[in-house]
């Protein structure tokens, strides 16, 4: 019995008893915060690039 314990608690932290379901529910959220930080970072340079190619300098000024 004292097995069948260990397999469905990995830890005891403060705030409770942690499962492997908690763990992969935290891994899934960690994930699509690193997805969503990724785009975002795709598009401010997306925004950068389309701004320097609009607004470019004029050469010919003198």
């Amino acid at each position: 019995m004292m097995q069948l314990n260990a397999m469905a608690v990995l830890f005891k932290s403060l705030m409770g008893d942690v499962s492997g379901a908690d763990i992969g529910k935290s891994f899934e959220l960690m994930g699509k915060g690193m997805l969503g930080i990724f785009i975002v970072m795709i598009l401010i340079y997306a925004v950068i690039v389309i701004l320097n190619k609009t607004s470019g300098t004029n050469k010919d000024t003198k």
